[in-house]
């Protein structure tokens, strides 16, 4: 090496030494010292951070359920129960399903809860529902216990309506024996009462699990041993080394950690201390905190939750830091003496590449680097010399690519006259006419189709709007739309023209669609009048059917009817229900006008009307056949329900179809509800029964005419409904579910909003 590469080598080297060597070796001293303190108060707050986060965890689960509680307390499903326990209550059964519902439904939410009941104040169990593998399951009457033996039962009960109990971890009796295998228990209970109807409490057996959960998760996020310490005395434990082994949780004496932790650290921990050292164990402790629910042991929390570890095991990664800065002293004296070497290695080759890359882009590509070796640096100066081989070669190739594309471009140029003349000819010879104009409006290139039909002379002229008027107005609209289609009348005939816009011109295409348009607008035009001629047909056959087969016998039956009125006898009851059936005749006939007005409309009669007098006369029809299929129909109509702007026979008419449906479609011992309140000037109304429902396959077509699936029925029953429904201007939905029923909800116009 030259001398100045050697002095560079030098002063690289002796930075090297001072950038590296010193400040590792002051950073080592006091890295150790630090490293020990900082990581020792990290692994404790650590610690402490993870315990607290399982406690609060388990606090927030307990304090949500007792929410449930009261909710569940202050349901009025569980009002009726509790009034249904008296001699001789007959809204028990009913009162059990529906609080039976509500306490499975909570089951299925929170899987922790395996049982739910409700107690009455003598202790007996009234409701139970139990968690098991296959869902919640409703335990029969038979099956019910009694509990007024039990210390959670009593304790309970002497507490004030609304307080909630919490007790300890217990194991669970059932039949007056511990249930196996053994699992620990948390209840909750809520006392009810002091509101004029028997009391007494709602009770939720809680698996341990919400608790042990967080006990396990310490256990595998850390070689430690988790607690749950009970303040009743008891405490739970487990450690990976148990879980391994297949160990799982056991009620034990606290008295039984002395020996391990120490008696003082156990009473530390129990006392709120937050982290413990004792024996040679560090313990990291938080209780769970539940003050929302009710004074004494429970708010100053009766669990404690704990972690554990060896003090040896857990700073043993402390230790490790000594080891690790006796590496990196190895390290930096063997660095230095490489670094030594590196720098007289690299400083002579690195010279010469500089050297051959200023010859190299100069242009001289013969220039080529030797470097001594099969190192990186050995390999730098192969690769260099391989891209100047590679240049060399490459500005050759270009050499001989120019000649090539040269000869080329001279074979496709031959080609584009060739097909330049082919466009020419097709262009005179393609049957749309086709033009070129520029933005001044000239014509810049016409076919002898253009010429013809915009009366173009190739010599005269080469202004199109001399030629077409229109022109102008086309190409102010083509400015911000770059493109259109559209039709033009010229000289009586139809012109079918596309313009787009092409760089400094507009080509426009255009063709003589006259008789192709004739010829449509006849077919289209033939299509509407058969079309209207079969309507008319069938709608005038199935009119003169309904005419002959129920006009005739509506007549006798109304005559009939107004016979018997006129008897001196006629019970008071009978007169109204011959009124009644008179009234119903009248409405059949409008029925067959409004029916025969499905082609032709009918004007409707719209004014207020009371929706319960239409419903009365409408129930007065159907519920003696709901009686004896054995339904029943339930009316809740809102207190403040306006009356409704309809015509009344028209809306009788809808009511009665959509409740004869219902009739038809539910079971014995099903029910069928009809609803009504007022929504935004409109008056909301609903039809629904628990009947057999609609498949999803059908219900898009159940408005449509002549569709039915019932072996009896026209197919029009729906059909009119929601004629008559848009006549009102109102709206009509289907919802329905297979086997478990289906909704007709309206939405009516109220005579209120009306008179607005």
């Amino acid at each position: 090496m030259s001398a100045r590469p050697r002095g560079l080598a030098r002063r690289i080297y002796l930075a090297f030494l001072i950038a590296a060597v010193v400040p590792t070796a002051v950073a080592g001293v006091l890295g150790v010292y630090f490293s020990l303190q900082t990581l020792r108060m990290e692994t404790l707050n650590n610690l402490d951070q993870e315990v607290t986060i399982r406690a609060q965890g388990a606090s927030r689960f307990l304090g949500q359920l007792a929410a449930e509680l009261r909710y569940l307390a202050a349901s009025p499903t569980l009002d009726r129960l509790r009034a249904s326990i008296v001699p001789g209550g007959s809204a028990m059964a009913m009162a059990r399903n529906d609080i039976e519902r509500e306490y499975a439904n909570l089951a299925g939410i929170y899987p922790h809860i395996y049982q739910v009941r409700f107690l009455s104040e003598d202790g007996l169990e009234r409701v139970r529902v139990d968690r098991t593998a296959v869902g919640a399951r409703v335990v029969p009457a038979g099956e019910l216990q009694d509990k007024s033996d039990r210390y959670y039962v009593q304790e309970a009960m002497s507490l004030p309506p609304g307080a909630i109990f919490v007790s300890p971890l217990d194991l669970n009796i059932e039949f007056g024996r511990i249930e196996q295998p053994e699992r620990p228990v948390i209840r909750m209970a809520i006392r009810i009462g002091g509101d004029g109807v028997p009391g007494g409490m709602l009770i939720v057996n809680l698996h341990a699990d919400i608790l042990l959960e967080q006990i396990q998760q310490m256990v595998d996020a850390r070689d430690g041993v988790a607690i749950l310490f009970d303040r009743a005395g008891y405490y739970l434990s487990q450690s990976r080394r148990a879980v391994d082994e297949g160990e799982g949780f056991a009620m034990r004496r606290v008295a039984a950690l002395a020996p391990t932790f120490g008696s003082r650290a156990v009473e530390r921990v129990l006392a709120g201390d937050r982290v413990v050292e004792g024996d040679g164990w560090i313990i990291a402790a938080r209780p769970v905190v539940l003050p929302e629910i009710s004074p004494g042991p429970v708010g100053e929390g009766r669990w404690v939750l704990a972690l554990a570890f060896p003090e040896q095991a857990l700073f043993a990664q402390v230790f490790n830091l000594y080891v690790l800065y006796a590496i990196l002293l190895c390290a930096l004296l063997v660095t230095a003496g490489a670094g030594f070497l590196l720098t007289r290695r690299i400083i002579g080759p690195l010279e010469a590449l500089s050297r051959e890359s200023e010859a190299l882009a100069a242009g001289d590509f013969s220039r080529r680097v030797s470097i001594p070796g099969d190192d990186e640096i050995a390999a730098l100066g192969a690769r260099f010399n391989d891209m100047a081989a590679r240049l060399q070669a490459l500005y050759a190739s270009i050499e001989g690519q120019r000649d090539r594309l040269e000869i080329e471009v001279n074979r496709r140029t031959a080609d584009l006259d060739r097909e330049r003349s082919f466009l020419a000819r097709l262009f005179e010879q393609i049957g749309d006419a086709v033009m070129v104009v520029d933005r001044q409006g000239s014509i810049r290139l016409s076919n002898p189709q253009a010429q013809r039909l915009f009366d173009l002379d190739p010599k005269g002229d080469r202004r199109l709007d001399a030629h077409w008027p229109e022109w102008p107005a086309l190409a102010t609209e083509l400015e911000h739309v770059g493109a259109l289609r559209r039709d033009v009348d010229r000289d009586g005939r139809v012109l079918s023209i596309s313009v787009s816009r092409h760089g400094d011109g507009d080509v426009m295409v255009a063709r003589d669609v006259t008789d192709e348009r004739q010829l449509a607008d006849q077919r289209r035009e033939l299509d509407r009048q058969m079309f209207q001629m079969e309507k008319m047909v069938t709608l005038g056959e199935l009119a003169m059917g309904l005419a002959h087969e129920v006009g005739n016998p509506l007549a006798g039956m109304k005559a009939v009817a107004q016979a018997m009125q006129y008897e001196d006898d006629v019970p008071p009851g009978l007169m109204a229900a011959l009124r009644r059936m008179e009234r119903e005749i009248d409405r059949l006939a409008s029925f067959l006008k409004t029916f025969h007005g499905y082609a032709a409309p009918q004007p409707l009669c719209i004014k207020p009307c009371a929706l319960d007098e239409v419903l009365d006369d409408v129930l007065f029809w159907t519920r003696k056949e709901a009686r004896q299929k054995g339904v029943e129909i339930d009316v809740d109509l809102a207190a403040d329900l306006p009356p409704l702007q309809a015509d009344a026979s028209a809306l009788k008419q809808v009511l009665l179809n959509l409740l004869v449906n219902a009739l038809h479609a539910t079971p014995a011992g099903g029910w069928i509800r009809v609803g009504a309140c007022a929504e935004s000037g409109n008056v909301a109304l609903e039809v629904a029964d628990s009947g057999c429902g609609i498949p999803a396959a059908v219900l898009p077509r159940v408005f449509e005419p002549f569709f039915t699936t019932r072996n009896q029925g026209s197919g029009l029953g729906l059909t009119i409904v929601r004629k008559i429904v848009l006549q009102h201007g109102a709206q009509i939905a289907v919802t329905s579910t297979e086997g478990a029923g289906t909704c007709f909800a309206l939405k009516w116009p109220s005579s209120v909003r009306a008179s607005r």
